[in-house]
């Protein structure tokens, strides 16, 4: 199977020059008139994980969504955007979470449609998956004629790296992603190879990851934005990953969405097995990119792992100076292993904790830290 990806610079998320990139970067895959034709409505799937402002780099920039809208008008296609934000959403959230990010007045400039995912939801089969047999989709992703993803580049605590494979988690509705996980547990690529059974079930005919700012260290949401100053594009969600994590500094192969979509021979083995036009990847290799330190477990042999867990693994912890008591992490927990009594900082079963840290990544305080054990502080991320 051939890979295509498309590496463009672009410094700045000035509107003229975010256009610019973009037809750049799709010009070598075909354009954009390869996948959208008149007529077509057009899902452009966005990374809106929490109500942050662009500058956080939490989420998609509403530059590359305003330039990727006016194209798709431009050729008489129909475009919506939307997304399923982490945790519980209730329309009051999801238009305060609008509002926050910036897509709001983009939509508002643009005349684009807004479609919320936690609304109807549609049983897909998925015959060669994994993990579920059929999977709870939204409703909007099964009906759209085209997709096109505008992932994040950035760290996530539980999956290392989050690109254009992670974020179709939020193809999952509301809570649905909560009982998603609980079937998981804490096996990180089980995890991943639901992640691949979401991506098989509706592969985005095209992805452009916003990498223009993106965010390393403890992702996907209360990391460091870190200028990075590029646009990728590719038809493939594991090409594209393969090569941002690639430039991000990471191995890809430690990053189990890259590795298991080599082993379902989804995704490539090596940059050798992908076309990549414009910029080289080598001299963007950026060797000081913070990863997440739970990226460590990866380096012990997984016959000691399991023995070794107790001691071994990172654990959610609270910070009490940060905590605002608002109850949010036991809310959203999926084992329900938090405990919050009102006007008290909440506490943690860490014997019922599955280490998905759906605490940590949907904190609005960021609050709620990843600790590590003694043994594991000697250790030293690559």
């Amino acid at each position: 199977m051939s890979y295509e990806v498309s590496v463009v610079k672009c410094e700045t998320y000035d509107e003229a020059e975010v256009r610019k990139a973009v037809e750049e970067g799709l010009a070598p895959l075909g354009g954009l008139g390869s996948v959208v034709k008149k007529g077509d409505r057009v899902l452009i799937k966005l990374n809106l994980l929490a109500a942050k402002p662009p500058e956080a780099a939490v989420t998609t920039h509403p530059a590359l969504a305003k330039a990727v809208v006016n194209m798709i008008k431009e050729l008489g296609a129909i475009p919506m955007v939307g997304d399923s934000p982490g945790g519980r959403s209730t329309m009051t959230s999801y238009k305060a979470l609008l509002k926050a990010t910036g897509i709001q007045q983009m939509a508002d400039e643009t005349g684009c449609a807004i479609v919320r995912f936690d609304g109807e939801v549609a049983d897909t089969n998925a015959e060669s998956a994994r993990t579920y047999k059929k999977l709870k989709i939204a409703k909007a992703v099964t009906e759209a004629e085209v997709i096109i993803s505008l992932p994040k580049m950035k760290t996530h605590t539980l999956t290392y790296f989050t690109g254009a494979v992670k974020m179709l988690y939020g193809y999952l509705p509301g809570m649905t992603k909560a009982e998603y996980h609980l079937h998981t547990a804490r096996d990180v690529g089980m995890f991943a190879e639901l992640l691949l059974d979401l991506y098989e079930a509706r592969r985005p005919d095209l992805s452009i990851m916003d990498a223009i700012v993106g965010m390393e260290g403890a992702g996907p949401q209360h990391g460091s934005p870190r200028r990075i100053g590029l646009v990728m594009a590719s038809k493939s969600c594991t090409a594209l990953d393969y090569v941002a994590a690639t430039i991000a500094g990471f191995d890809p192969m430690s990053v189990p969405t890259i590795k298991k979509a080599y082993e379902r021979n989804i995704g490539p083995a090596d940059l050798k097995d992908i076309q990549v036009y414009g910029e080289k990847v080598e001299p963007l290799i950026i060797k000081d990119f913070k990863k997440p330190h739970t990226m460590q477990l990866n380096r012990i042999p997984p016959f000691l792992l399991n023995s070794l867990r107790r001691f071994v693994s990172d654990r959610p912890c609270i910070d009490p100076a940060k905590c605002r008591m608002c109850g949010a992490c036991a809310r959203e927990c999926p084992p329900k292993a938090i405990r919050f009594v009102k006007g008290k900082i909440p506490s943690i079963d860490h014997n019922k904790c599955i280490r998905c840290y759906c605490c940590q990544e949907l904190c609005p305080e960021g609050a709620v830290y990843v600790s590590r054990p003694f043994a594991r502080r000697l250790i030293k991320n690559k």
